[in-house]
């Protein structure tokens, strides 16, 4: 019998392993699939719009500044983790943001935890376990 409960948990657990890593590869395909993302932040009219390309590549607008870069995907280290996408910046034509902030990203990253509440609403997380999201990506048409 410990045998057997032993070896069915190691199945559900390659089986959730599986599943979460689909998922990942879903979100990916979403983010994708959509020809434009708008970054929603709290208190602010001004939106973010990101292009994430097929092969790797990511444009952002952010009222007048222009950034282009590369991201990448990772899955998440566990089953109760969030997946998270790392943007490296090459080029800033250092314009007014939304913020107005014209610093130079060229060179920089950031790491965000991805959480998909709906295919409508993706949250950019500070955190792996999804506490800390306040910004979300919206479809923008």
């Amino acid at each position: 019998m410990k045998r057997t409960l032993l070896s069915l948990v190691g199945i559900l657990s390659g089986l959730l392993a599986v599943s979460t890593a689909s998922a990942d590869l879903t979100l990916v395909q979403k983010l994708q699939a959509e020809k434009s993302w708008g970054l929603i932040q709290p208190g602010m009219s001004c939106i973010e719009k990101y292009q994430f390309l097929p092969n790797g590549d990511i444009l952002i607008q952010s009222n007048r500044e222009r950034v282009t870069g590369v991201y990448h995907f990772m899955q998440a280290a566990t089953n109760f983790e969030l997946p998270a996408v790392m943007i490296s910046f090459k080029t800033d034509n250092r314009q007014p943001d939304c913020a107005g902030s014209t610093i130079d990203q060229a060179g920089t990253s950031t790491t965000n935890f991805i959480k998909k509440v709906s295919d409508q609403q993706i949250y950019f997380c500070n955190d792996a376990l999804g506490q800390s999201c306040p910004v979300y990506l919206r479809p923008e048409r």
